[in-house]
């Protein structure tokens, strides 16, 4: 077989193939209990139902234009304005197939080969490798000891001549943590005096805990949008539980956003009308969902802290937000990937390395799951450790 020197170099997705390696067990009749996974067990918003229900009904679904349906950008301006302070207009949204094709969007549009783009660990499993396929060159920052957070002066040490982005993504998968205000508007105050993209990817935003708020990047600046270097990434996977519908988007500059159009007709021509429908549904219904889950996900979040509490050896910075927890268990064996193989074979407990998220030495545990399988999976993995 004749590949490319990039598809060869790139990794496969850890949590995908985690994903599918519990599956395949569960077929098999074993009883796994699946602590790797990134989505919400709740069902879907009743709004995204009758919205994507009245278009099926009507027999016509097509083609949408390329940066997504005028319907879905008015529910986005929208949203965006009451959680982020600023109103965009319909040519700073681009809608794309899940929030990962909108970084790639971003990344292709920015980067030439060559070019760095900046980003802390413990960091998306996805980065390094969507850089990668930009023809960029990924600059991992690694935070001080003990810490999970990189600090603002750490991050800008890191920046050249060539950098072009810096990514954030806070809250933070794996962590859970929440990159605190004065590191945002650091950052803000950093990327506009030197002309650099601040990509904050939001996807977990509003999904914060203990009365909490994740900093908004357009908060620290006083230029107008179509003069920021500000791009912001949200989706409806995460915090509506819409996973399988892969709906994401971008709120960027006029020029930027019209560049990631271009982009996206010619990689994917334009999102399912289907899943648009359904994620304008699901932002016109409002809080209450969001709420509800978040409220879910914060008592899950104090089942897995309470349960992990009693590994002996587990160093755990309390999740802030998202579904997930990354405890060090370094104590009891540095290398992650042998942790979670040994864990997957003996305990039937998915885990993902943190070394797949830039940290070695810990594991990501999920919490999105039922608190049952929090319990169970927890005391599984004592059992064997301890």
């Amino acid at each position: 077989m004749n590949l490319s020197r990039l598809a060869q170099s790139l990794g496969q997705s850890a949590t995908l193939k985690l994903n599918e390696i519990a599956n395949n067990l569960k077929a098999e009749g074993k009883p796994v209990v699946h602590l790797g996974g990134g989505e919400p067990e709740e069902k879907i918003p009743r709004g995204a139902l009758e919205e994507s229900g009245k278009l099926l009904d009507s027999g016509f679904v097509r083609y949408t234009p390329t940066s997504g349906t005028a319907a879905l950008k008015k529910e986005i301006a929208a949203y965006t304005e009451k959680h982020y302070g600023v109103k965009p207009g319909p040519r700073n949204i681009l809608v794309s197939s899940g929030a990962k094709q909108a970084i790639y969007n971003f990344l292709v549009s920015v980067a030439d080969p060559g070019d760095e783009v900046i980003f802390p660990a413990p960091y998306w499993v996805s980065y390094p490798e969507m850089v990668r396929l930009a023809y960029g060159n990924p600059v991992v920052v690694k935070p001080r000891e003990g810490e999970l957070l990189a600090k603002a002066a750490d991050i800008e040490a890191h920046i050249t001549s060539r950098t072009r982005a810096i990514l954030l993504n806070s809250p933070n998968n794996p962590s859970g943590q929440v990159y605190p205000e004065d590191l945002v508007r650091h950052l803000v105050e950093i990327c506009e005096d030197r002309g650099v993209y601040l990509l904050m990817d939001d996807i977990y935003n509003r999904l914060v805990f203990d009365g909490l708020k994740a900093p908004s990047a357009f908060a620290f600046t006083k230029k107008p949008l179509n003069d920021s270097h500000i791009v912001s990434i949200n989706g409806v996977s995460k915090t509506f539980s819409m996973t399988g519908y892969r709906i994401g988007w971008s709120v960027a500059n006029e020029a930027l956003t019209q560049a990631m159009v271009k982009v996206q007709a010619q990689v994917s021509s334009c999102p399912s009308a289907l899943s648009q429908a359904a994620a304008a549904g699901a932002l016109a219904e409002g809080d209450g969902f969001v709420g509800a889950l978040r409220d879910g996900l914060e008592k899950k979040r104090d089942v897995m802290v309470a349960e992990l509490s009693r590994l002996k050896k587990v160093k755990l910075h309390k999740p802030q937000g998202t579904f997930y927890s990354f405890p060090d268990f370094s104590a009891y064996e540095k290398d992650s990937a042998k942790l979670s193989g040994m864990l997957l074979e003996k305990a039937l407990v998915v885990t993902v390395p943190g070394v797949e998220f830039g940290l070695e030495g810990h594991l990501r545990l999920s919490y999105c799951g039922s608190e049952k399988d929090i319990v169970e999976g927890v005391k599984r993995i004592r059992e064997i450790l301890d």
